[in-house]
């Protein structure tokens, strides 16, 4: 590890001597510290959710501008990811699975987030699950400043012990890689705050409370006996809602030990389960909650608090048992709905205040760049929001649209295609959400031409109404699909959809 932390060290003093010429221009900007945590739909106090303790999201929601209404545009991993690093939709990536990414489909040249800071004058560095492990390979080199190999610990053998879907584990014993991930990104925060003249950009991905819900002993502590815990109100599958919407992935049962085994989506998980699972999720969240919390001490213990951007998200949302589904794959408001809030320094104005200006992960990109005085990135698909932020009464935009593929003929037993040959996806399922309502289309697939067919009539379509809907109750809407009742509204939808989709396959830069 000694020998690691000296070959990034020199890699940084040559970065160090390589940005001279830059500080002049540079020293006026303000610093990014960027956020991102897996799998965090916004299970937190800011958003009305009292029973989840997150003080250190809270305090940093209360000198923020908070998006109640921002999605991403894929609910997986490596196609969000890949998508607002880029600023760029998952049309434009093609990458629909855990297979492609953008620097081999239709990136080559693209220029990232954190590579747009750095061009820009910036110290782009970043820890921890920003983009999904080698998608694309070694966190993408030239993202950043300091090195070729990019920092990732990956979690994926560190699981609980005995294969179960939670567990409380001491520290001390057990390895936690977001907390690598935090010593990290304090180690980068420091340098750049004490060695460089030139601002930074600082990316920061905690992996919890993705599963298996782990976290040090103390967390799970915080919450009352499982049996107090509340389950899902609406725990059946929506009524009237097409079976392709629906994912077998109810707390991957099919391989942790204390998850019963099933998936129908008609039979929802027994209540002594959720109750253990949702304690367990909230308690992750508490632990990556303290571990924001050690970066916002750092960042007020170094001086750089009051010239520092910054931006905390989810990459996406996840299901808690709600439409009889545990896991974040689909088009649902649970699966792509995530929070979002940004704070910069001096906008007191905008403090604690909420939206409900829709938003989108793509206009992440934009947005930041404008807050930093940069100028707009060219050919990214989102549009910057820093207008929202500065105002908070405004909206730039009247839709956000997400997608995600169906690979399978029946369509009671699909896959989310993770390891599917992207030209041998079947289905490509899109959904439009408006101020009122959210419309989705399950579309025949073209894997010659990697688009939608919409010479076919849908496969399926779905149509829920929000009308009331405060984002507070995560358990009140998209229970009942009234595409057969509102026909014109539906029309309406699929009309503005399709328009969308359309735009898609334009020529692009």
């Amino acid at each position: 590890m000694l020998g690691r932390s000296l070959v990034i060290l020199s890699q940084w003093l040559l970065v160090a001597i390589g940005l001279v010429q830059a500080q002049a221009a540079s020293q006026t900007k303000m610093n990014v510290l960027y956020i991102v945590v897996d799998d965090l739909r916004p299970d937190l106090e800011p958003y009305g959710q009292s029973m989840v303790h997150t003080p250190n999201i809270a305090a940093l929601a209360k000198k923020s501008l908070i998006f109640d209404r921002a999605y991403c545009q894929f609910a997986f991993c490596a196609p969000s990811r890949n998508s607002f690093m880029t600023g760029r939709r998952p049309d434009a990536t093609q990458c629909w699975n855990f297979v492609d990414h953008f620097r081999e489909t239709t990136g080559q040249n693209w220029t990232t987030m954190p590579e747009y800071f750095k061009k820009n004058g910036y110290f782009s560095t970043g820890v921890g699950k920003l983009y999904h492990p080698n998608l694309p390979p070694k966190g993408d080199p030239p993202s950043w400043s300091d090195f070729a190999d990019f920092p990732y610990v990956n979690p994926s053998p560190l699981g609980c012990p005995n294969n179960t879907a939670w567990c409380s584990l001491d520290p001390k014993a057990y390895n936690f890689s977001d907390i690598e991930t935090l010593n990290e990104g304090l180690r980068r925060m420091q340098y750049a705050s004490k060695n460089l003249s030139v601002p930074f950009f600082l990316g920061v991905g905690f992996h919890k409370p993705h599963l298996p819900f782990r976290s040090p002993i103390g967390f799970i502590e915080m919450y009352p006996p499982a049996k107090e815990i509340a389950v899902a109100k609406h725990k059946a599958f929506p009524e009237k809602a097409p079976t392709i919407a629906w994912n077998s992935c109810l707390a991957g049962g099919h391989r942790y030990k204390d998850v019963t085994q099933h998936r129908d989506y008609t039979i929802p998980m027994e209540d002594d389960e959720a109750k253990a699972l949702r304690k367990a999720y909230y308690a992750a969240i508490s632990f990556t909650d303290s571990l924001v919390g050690k970066l916002m001490a750092e960042l007020e213990a170094l001086g750089q608090a009051d010239n520092t951007i910054i931006s905390f998200h989810a990459d996406h949302g996840w299901q808690l048992g709600e439409h009889n589904m545990w896991c974040k794959m689909s088009n649902f408001e649970l699966g792509v709905r995530v929070p979002w809030m940004v704070h910069v320094p001096g906008l007191e104005r905008c403090s604690g205040v909420h939206t409900s200006a829709l938003a989108e992960l793509v206009d992440v990109y934009p947005t930041l760049a404008e807050l930093a005085g940069l100028p707009p990135p060219a050919h990214v698909d989102g549009k910057s929001q820093a207008s929202v932020i500065k105002a908070a009464s405004v909206s730039i935009k009247n839709a956000s649209f997400s997608q995600f593929p169906k690979c399978g003929k029946n369509l009671t037993e699909m896959t989310a295609c993770s390891k599917t040959d992207k030209h041998k996806i079947d289905y490509m399922g899109y959904s439009i959400r408006t101020d009122m309502y959210r419309y989705t289309e399950w579309l025949h697939w073209n894997g010659t031409a990697l688009r939608a067919n919409l010479s076919k009539p849908p496969v399926a379509t779905e149509l829920y109404d929000h009308h009331g809907d405060t984002e507070a109750d995560f358990d009140a809407f998209e229970n009942l699909n009234i595409v057969d009742a509102q026909p014109d509204v539906a029309s309406e939808l699929s009309k503005q959809l399709r328009e969308f989709i359309n735009s898609q396959y334009a020529p692009r830069a």
